[in-house]
């Protein structure tokens, strides 16, 4: 891009302020955009603009095209924070002496059937459980009743901690198989899955 003469800007030629123009816009609309990014683009286009136009009385002043562009970057940020000042300022409801801590109190959304469910989810997994072998049976009780890890669960089959995993996996795939023998497979597939 062509750097505008900076004899022909101070005695207003037109040409050459087109010229200028082009030089220069880009500088006041990143320096717009950088500050008032969240604002919508037409502001954000103005305010590079109200910088231009300052730019352009300012012209006269400057020694050298150079200072221009720093000029202009300086004008358009102090446009844009002059614009931040002037709007209104975020509304947050005030707080009384009674507001300050207010808990959240959730509604009940227990029903007396849930307790009833789990029941009968429990009395489901029991029985597929029981077709199990023992050793599948003290894994799944270990992992989902007992909540011990692989670590614990290795120290306690006495077996080593990088087959643990493996045998979980197994034993859940035969009690899917009998849940599905017995037709509760979709009552346990939250649980096998």
């Amino acid at each position: 891009m062509q750097i505008p003469d900076l004899a022909k800007l101070q005695a207003g030629d037109a040409t050459e302020w087109r010229l200028a123009f082009d030089w220069l816009y880009p500088t006041a609309i990143a320096v717009s955009r950088n500050k008032l990014g969240g604002m919508h683009p037409s502001e954000v286009e103005d305010v590079a603009l109200i910088a231009m136009e300052a730019v352009i009385e300012k012209a006269q002043k400057v020694s050298e095209v150079g200072e221009l562009k720093k000029l202009l970057a300086a004008i358009t940020h102090n446009k844009a924070v002059d614009l931040i000042r002037k709007l209104p300022p975020p509304t947050i409801a005030p707080l009384g002496e009674d507001d300050e801590e207010i808990a959240f109190d959730p509604p009940d959304t227990t029903s007396p059937l849930d307790d009833l469910d789990q029941r009968e989810l429990a009395g489901l997994i029991e029985r597929c459980l029981e077709q199990l072998q023992d050793k599948c049976q003290s894994l799944l009780r270990g992992t989902f009743v007992e909540q011990l890890k692989q670590k614990e669960l290795a120290e306690k089959m006495g077996m080593p901690i990088g087959s643990v995993g493996v045998f979980i996996s197994r034993c859940l795939k035969k009690m899917a198989e009998i849940a599905k023998k017995s037709g509760i497979e979709e009552e346990l597939r939250v649980f096998l899955e």
